[in-house]
C-alpha cells in the first residue's frame, strides 16, 4: 500500500537547496536589496517610481512606472552609474531604463 503524501512545511521547502521557490525568493531578495541601494542615490520623488528588474554584475535594468519618470531617470543615469561604482558595484558597465506602466504607484 502506498503511503499518503505528506505535506512539507514552508520552511522545509524554502530551506531545501534544490527548491525552485528558494531560488525565486533569493532572486527577489537580491533585487530588493539592489533596489534599496539604488534608491539611496536617487531623489526622493523618483525613488517610489523606479525598481530594479534585472541585475547581472555588468548590466542593470531599472523599470520606471511611466515615461515621465523614465526620462527623469535617464537624465540621472550616468551620475547614478558613477555613484553605484563608488558604492561597490565595480563591474557595472551600463544602466538600461525600461517602462512598465503596470507597476504604477497610486
Amino acid at each position: 500500500m502506498k503511503r499518503p503524501f505528506r505535506a512539507k512545511s514552508v520552511a522545509d521547502v524554502l530551506n531545501s537547496p534544490e527548491s525552485v521557490l528558494k531560488g525565486l525568493l533569493d532572486k527577489a531578495n537580491s533585487l530588493k536589496s539592489i533596489t534599496d541601494s539604488i534608491h539611496q542615490h536617487l531623489p526622493e520623488d523618483l525613488q517610489k517610481h523606479c525598481t530594479v528588474s534585472e541585475y547581472n554584475k555588468t548590466s542593470l535594468v531599472i523599470t520606471a512606472d511611466s515615461p515621465v519618470w523614465a526620462t527623469r531617470l535617464r537624465y540621472q543615469s550616468s551620475e547614478l552609474l558613477s555613484q553605484l561604482r563608488q558604492a561597490g558595484f565595480l563591474g557595472l558597465a551600463n544602466i538600461q531604463i525600461k517602462i512598465d506602466p503596470n507597476k504604477s504607484t497610486p
